[in-house]
């Protein structure tokens, strides 16, 4: 596509396009160094990693650009429940939902991330993060690999064994299992009592 068949913000849309593509490749080869720790860098990895720092994702709190040393969270996927909203698929009304996963209904609504235990199995963390939720769903939506910073014990109110499903998938989930981005996951493990 030329340059000059492209409106303004079309031309800066695949810029942005182009400049993901460079540092998922970089990331990809193992060329993009992170963090300021490394002090041997070329013209090109500063650039690069430079570039990554500023395109790589939208901000949100516990998205680690904050605070680097915390550990990050490798997610397979996120649940949003709201009173107004329970995702497609997932059996029963708000508050039924709610009583399945062991929490009581609550106005705002809550954050499930479905991660991994240190001995590999699959948990599901019920927050009250639903800001950070959302602002790691914005990223994926648009393909870009965001992993969040391990949520604070406050945000905490219930770990479980499996995962509540459906699910939106990770970039890093969806990869793995060969689907296109942003697409839910369907199948596995139920909630009790949930069919």
């Amino acid at each position: 596509m030329a340059g000059a068949e492209l409106s303004e913000p079309e031309y800066l849309r695949h810029i942005e396009h182009l400049a993901r593509e460079l540092v998922n490749a970089a990331l990809d080869e193992g060329r993009l160094v992170h963090g300021g720790r490394v002090t041997h860098l070329t013209p090109l990895q500063r650039v690069v990693g430079e570039l990554a720092h500023q395109i790589r994702h939208y901000h949100f709190d516990g998205d680690g650009c904050l605070d680097p040393e915390l550990p990050p969270m490798k997610l397979a996927g996120v649940v949003v429940l709201r009173p107004d909203a329970v995702p497609v698929g997932m059996e029963g009304e708000y508050g039924e939902v709610c009583a399945r996963l062991g929490v009581g209904p609550r106005p705002e609504g809550w954050a499930v991330w479905n991660a991994w235990a240190e001995d590999g199995q699959p948990v599901s963390i019920i927050l009250v993060d639903l800001r950070g939720t959302e602002g790691l769903l914005m990223n994926w939506a648009r393909g870009i690999e965001v992993h969040p910073v391990r949520p604070i014990p406050a945000q905490v109110v219930l770990t479980r064994q499996g995962w509540v499903k459906p699910m939106t998938l990770s970039p890093f989930s969806a990869r793995k299992l060969g689907v296109s981005r942003g697409v839910r996951g369907v199948g596995g493990p139920r909630i009790p009592g949930s069919g």
